[in-house]
């Protein structure tokens, strides 16, 4: 991999998105002579830039899975896939070969690849809204989601949730996938809870509002000694309730698979913060409860616990603020009977 060309820099998505076989159909596309898109980088040799964050001559802006699948096929990381056929002459059996096996038996099918020349869109400025805002044109289609399109934002709540993203709760104890920075998007609803001191509707608009109001505050208000303000006490806030998590959930935790009962579990360590190591066992027992109460119910037709029913119900449609609430009254009166229970010993059932 050229080591001039940074393919990380901070508006760009996480890596590691494309399958194989995905990278792999990129190869055959080169090499069956089929049209690429455009690669568009940040040319950082003509000027000193601010932007330049790791100090390289490029940084890629838009082509990152393409251009890292290329540099992986040269390094022998995948071969190509078994039912690739070269359309010039399709009696070659190519299907599985490496990079070093095209060179090595067939150069005159490697120097396809060894000879391709993209195109690349040389982007020249010191304008970082610019900068975010061609790859999120550029990325308004399939290929990227909310939580991309907000990573690419202005403003402290990117930069922020950015930072939270790296704490041990979200890098180990999570369990439900992370390749689309779908934990991007969970942050930055736990951050708006925090911020406003209270639920709120999470769909992507409003999210999306929140970055923006955020943005606009910075470019009013913020200063070299405080560029992050409010949100930064509100970052703070967080890592104290994530320290908690953190040491009482454990790593991958299979209670942390469903991403939108996250922020309930979240709420209740910040407004107990003396009960949050009373907290997993809890949720062992609370999980339990609702799935039983609605096996029995589909299974045995037995009439089922209503408060129970109400709160598998709302967590069907976990972005709403109605659903908030109402799980979190649930959750929050169970918790306190649980933690009032005659016999319990502190810490385990």
């Amino acid at each position: 991999m050229d080591l001039r060309i940074d393919m990380s820099p901070s508006y760009q998505r996480r890596g590691e998105i494309w399958s194989k076989w995905k990278r792999a159909h990129l190869i055959d596309s080169i090499l069956n002579d089929f049209d690429i898109p455009k690669f568009y980088i940040s040319n950082f040799l003509r000027a000193h830039s601010p932007l330049n964050e790791n100090r390289k001559g490029y940084a890629i802006i838009d082509g990152k899975q393409r251009l890292g699948a290329i540099f992986d096929f040269f390094e022998d990381k995948f071969p190509l896939n078994p039912s690739f056929k070269f359309d010039d002459d399709p009696s070659l059996e190519l299907g599985g070969l490496f990079y070093s096996d095209l060179r090595l038996r067939y150069p005159a099918v490697s120097r396809r690849i060894d000879s391709f020349s993209p195109t690349i869109m040389d982007v020249v400025t010191d304008d970082t809204e610019k900068i975010t805002e061609l790859f999120i044109r550029l990325n308004m289609g399939e290929a990227a989601n909310s939580a991309e399109r907000r990573n690419a934002m202005q403003g402290p709540v990117p930069a922020l949730v950015r930072e939270l993203a790296v704490h041990p709760f979200f890098m180990r104890k999570i369990k439900f996938s992370t390749a689309r920075m779908q934990e991007f998007n969970l942050i930055v609803k736990i951050f708006m809870f925090e911020h406003l001191g209270g639920f709120s509707d999470t769909k992507a608009k409003n999210l999306d509002k929140f970055a923006k109001e955020a943005d606009d505050w910075s470019r009013e208000h913020a200063t070299d000694e405080n560029p992050m303000g409010p949100y930064r006490e509100t970052s703070n806030r967080i890592y104290e309730v994530l320290e908690r998590l953190n040491k009482e959930f454990v790593d991958r935790d299979p209670l942390l698979t469903k991403q939108g009962e996250i922020p309930i579990y979240y709420w209740a360590a910040r407004n107990f913060p003396e009960k949050t190591n009373e907290l997993r066992d809890f949720v062992l027992e609370f999980s339990e409860l609702v799935m039983d109460n609605m096996r029995g119910q589909r299974d045995e037709q037995r009439q089922g616990n209503q408060e129970l029913t109400t709160y598998y119900t709302l967590s069907r449609t976990t972005n709403d603020l109605h659903s908030y609430v109402g799980r979190y009254k649930i959750f929050e009166k169970r918790f306190l009977e649980y933690l009032r229970a005659p016999g319990r010993v502190a810490g385990r059932r």
